[in-house]
């Protein structure tokens, strides 16, 4: 078999999705958080002793200049925290700290969001 009948094969056995972790897109609601609080910013706020509230905290967090500074992520209702690949994704800072509806593709513990909305207050 010649070199590009190889590499042919290859990549048809690729795209077929053998050996890939595909991602899945996916509708979850939560909130955008940071990646140094994640689920809660409580205990950020004891160790200021303040009565710091989560938007302010998040703010306060990614803030934080450092070489490891906190990224966005998303904190899904009662699961698990996605790190956000596209950190510059429009509205995720404005929605900081709200319900939110987030659609986007996850890949394991990583999500690439393709929308977000306000979570109406009936859906809480």
């Amino acid at each position: 078999m010649n070199r590009s009948a190889v590499t042919v094969a290859a990549v048809a056995w690729l795209s077929a999705g053998a050996g890939i972790a595909r991602a899945e897109e996916k509708t979850l609601t939560g909130k955008i958080s940071d990646s140094l609080c994640g689920m809660s910013h409580k205990e950020m706020a004891e160790k200021q002793g303040s009565k710091i509230g989560d938007r302010d905290c998040f703010f306060a967090c990614l803030n934080y200049s450092t070489e490891n500074s906190p990224k966005l992520v998303f904190v899904a209702k009662g699961g698990p925290i996605y790190m956000i690949a596209n950190q510059k994704f429009p509205g995720l800072i404005r929605r900081a700290g709200d319900n939110v509806a987030v659609t986007g593709d996850v890949n394991g513990s990583t999500m690439t969001v393709t929308k977000v909305e306000a979570v109406p207050a009936t859906s809480r």
